[in-house]
């Protein structure tokens, strides 16, 4: 199954040899799993795991800026901050009216793009998305009501499966011995994912976003989701000759000069539990076997985003994907440790950026 899905012939021998490794190294406890669709399996070790991830990146974080603004762990270059509207059409299919997509109606957002890890936007990256939806109706799983957070990747899959593999990363970046990890035998899939996945762009406005985790939809506890922006924009950008390390926030302000920017927002139904897990973020649900399908609109209208308050009032914005509806709830062990790690992370930056 991995080679259909990577053909040798796009792949030169090194990556060959990785991917057949990979192979070699999956888990085989997770080709037997007996969950059922929609159903999460918790581990007694991941509020021990949330906690230490929290220790491990508040050192890691100290020791990159002991000076100076805290900024994010992960995606901690801002591209652009953005306004725009979240529109849910009144022609969705019946069955996709759940929760926040119930009713017709348009949220006002808030967007930051970002790379994940690179400053210099000529550097192969990932690239993140964060909505923030305001006037939502209903009470927050977690954090304020009223708001409603989307946390997208601009690839399907995470480079860690479950929580413990995440913290094995943060705990060789505090050493600062990474390639440890990815050279580990169990991490050889995380390597793929980063090879697939780390890429350059044009434009944050020319990708499609994923969530990589997914989401209860509605209130039939088996029906999960994963989520996807893909971008419908008329203009698309070509990526500049002789770019500069800040291309990418000089792109998105071109396309703004020109038209608004948009993207279709869709979700992906799980069909089936083994091979669409709840509890293996690196795993890519299949779209042939459950496309994509559209739920909202969102619309970036022609704006300036240079503005230096706008962005320093961007940067003290925090992202959780547990600030969501009951109808929503985040579901796998990634999503469980995230709502303390991002809450302790947000709360620990707002300190100290404070008392700068």
């Amino acid at each position: 199954m991995c080679i259909h899905e990577t053909p040798a012939s796009k792949l030169g021998i090194g990556r060959l040899f990785v991917v057949l490794l990979v192979c070699l190294s999956l888990n085989p406890a997770s080709a037997g799993d007996a969950l059922r669709l929609g159903e999460e399996r918790i581990d007694d070790n991941e509020a021990r795991i949330a906690d230490e991830l929290v220790k491990a990146i508040k050192e890691i974080s100290l020791e990159r800026h002991p000076q100076g603004p805290l900024l994010r762990f992960n995606q901690a270059k801002t591209l652009g901050c953005v306004s725009a509207r979240f529109e849910v059409g009144d022609n969705i299919r019946p069955e996709l009216r759940r929760g926040l997509f119930a009713n017709p109606g348009t949220y006002p957002a808030t967007i930051r793009f970002a790379n994940a890890s690179q400053f210099d936007d000529t550097k192969k990256d990932f690239r993140g998305m964060s909505i923030k939806l305001s006037g939502v109706a209903g009470d927050s799983l977690w954090g304020e009501s009223g708001e409603m957070d989307f946390v997208l990747n601009s690839h399907p899959a995470l480079f860690a499966a479950d929580p413990q593999d995440f913290y094995d990363f943060v705990a060789a970046t505090r050493k600062g011995r990474r390639w440890q990890y990815f050279l580990n035998p169990t991490h050889l899939y995380s390597l793929l994912i980063v090879l697939r996945g780390r890429q350059k762009i044009s434009s944050p406005f020319d990708i499609a976003y994923y969530s990589t985790t997914p989401y209860r939809y509605g209130g039939d506890g088996t029906k999960a989701v994963k989520y996807a922006a893909t971008p419908c924009s008329e203009f698309v950008g070509d990526a500049p000759r002789g770019a500069d390390e800040n291309y990418l926030t000089a792109a998105m302000q071109k396309h703004l000069d020109k038209g608004e920017a948009c993207f279709d927002f869709r979700v992906q139904f799980q069909k089936d539990a083994q091979h669409m897990p709840i509890e293996d973020a690196s795993v890519v649900w299949d779209e042939s076997v459950s496309p994509f399908l559209k739920v909202a609109r969102i619309t970036v209208p022609k704006q300036s985003i240079q503005d230096p308050d706008a962005r320093e009032s961007c940067e003290r914005m925090s992202f959780n994907p547990w600030r969501t509806l009951a109808a929503h709830q985040p579901l796998g062990g990634i999503n469980r440790v995230r709502r303390t790690v991002y809450a302790e992370m947000a709360a620990f930056r707002a300190a100290r950026n404070t008392s700068q």
